[in-house]
């Protein structure tokens, strides 16, 4: 860098996702890691190695930074670290989600006080500092009810419980941590796509999101359009509009899910991120938005860029198996357009229920004509023909 070097200068904390957006918006770059991967420090102007668990020493590193050339914004697209590129901003003053929308969103209590107490209905819920409380709670609840970690962990952190065993078995899956128990909305389940600027949130987009049976509850595909009438569609952004403002989202993208119950659209979750697997593409074919570089650019406080919608349609459906075994395709799914596998043939795999199951891949297509996506995608598979045989020990 030279003292001619005018570009906008903004640190990230991790993220794998963002270095290339960051080359491709020539800013000045920071990349805050533990430690930072030797291909993204060649990437980033400054590659900074710090224990991102001690948040002084961070905040030190990245000063002495800001104190020789301001930094414009701090961000990060990882759950785990939202808290500390907050608080480091906070610390800064500089751009970048506020402290208090991020530790709402980190902890999913308090996440659920502030929407409870803004109006904003959430599923009725109980905190427990022991898994111990757990069975207790779930009883005064009345079964169905979801567990989740209180903070952090996503989707691996969230189990559905039918029975007094299933939360007994969830409270030693999840471990010794602060729980939350909360009652079970049926009901549809809805991904909503957002970005926030200056306190003002534009609703991107709203798709259908299909869920595994339990006790995972995985996600195993979306679709767009949603299927939803357009009042409906405009309750549900509306209700997210609300939901993120009594949060007190300032400057962040966000991936909200909601679950439309009897009684209407309830919140299930809110992070302050780009959503993962593909569903970021998929916005970005839908909407001409990338959500990735939307975060980059609301951090830096410029408008985020918008390019024209490639496709009306999303035909969305992860790779996932009803038994544990080892999974062999039929084909060689390598180069297969729309597909997209986190295994290779002869790998071990678990069912959709499994708690540490999933997704495995996805199947992504686009046009304008449902026929022809669902051809599509049924061709991929037919083609594909995954199948698991027991894994004899």
């Amino acid at each position: 860098m030279t003292s001619s070097d005018t570009r906008q200068s903004v640190a990230c904390i991790s993220g794998r996702r963002v270095v290339d957006v960051l080359s491709r918006l020539d800013v000045r770059s920071v990349l805050l890691a533990d430690p930072t991967p030797l291909d993204l420090a060649c990437k980033v102007d400054i590659p900074l190695d710090v224990d991102l668990d001690d948040w002084p020493a961070a905040e030190a590193a990245l000063r002495w930074l800001h104190e020789t050339r301001p930094l414009d914004g701090v961000f990060t697209v990882y759950d785990a670290h939202l808290p500390l590129a907050s608080y480091l901003a906070a610390r800064l003053e500089t751009r970048g989600l506020a402290l208090n929308a991020a530790m709402n969103c980190h902890d999913k209590s308090r996440m659920r006080m502030a929407l409870a107490s803004a109006g904003i209905r959430v599923p009725d819920h109980l905190a427990v500092g022991d898994g111990h409380d757990a069975l207790p709670a779930a009883q005064a609840l009345g079964l169905p009810v979801v567990i989740k970690k209180r903070t952090g962990s996503a989707g691996r952190g969230s189990l559905l419980c039918r029975s007094a065993d299933d939360v007994t078995r969830a409270v030693t899956i999840l471990g010794p941590v602060p729980l939350i128990v909360e009652s079970y909305i049926p009901g549809p389940e809805y991904a909503v796509q957002s970005i926030t600027c200056g306190g003002i949130t534009e609703v991107v987009s709203i798709l259908a999101q299909h869920v595994g049976p339990g006790p995972r509850q995985a996600e195993t595909g979306y679709d767009y359009p949603s299927g939803l009438d357009a009042d409906t569609e405009r309750r549900l952004a509306d209700f997210t509009v609300r939901a993120l403002a009594a949060l007190g989202f300032d400057h962040s993208v966000a991936h909200t899910q909601i679950r439309l119950g009897d009684q209407g659209p309830v919140l299930i979750n809110v992070a302050a991120r780009p959503p993962g697997g593909q569903l970021c593409a998929a916005t970005e074919r839908i909407s001409g938005i990338d959500l990735t570089r939307a975060a980059a650019e609301i951090a830096l406080g410029r408008a985020v860029t918008r390019g024209p919608a490639s496709a009306a349609r999303v035909l969305y459906r992860c790779v996932t198996f009803d038994s544990p075994g080892r999974v062999r395709f039929a084909s060689d799914p390598a180069h297969t357009p729309g597909l997209i596998l986190d295994v290779e043939d002869g790998d071990s795999v678990l069912d959709v229920s499994d708690p540490d199951g999933g997704s495995y891949g996805r199947i992504v297509v686009y046009g304008d004509d449902p026929t022809v996506l669902e051809n599509r995608y049924r061709t991929i598979l037919e083609s594909l023909r995954p199948r698991v045989e027991p894994d004899i020990q």
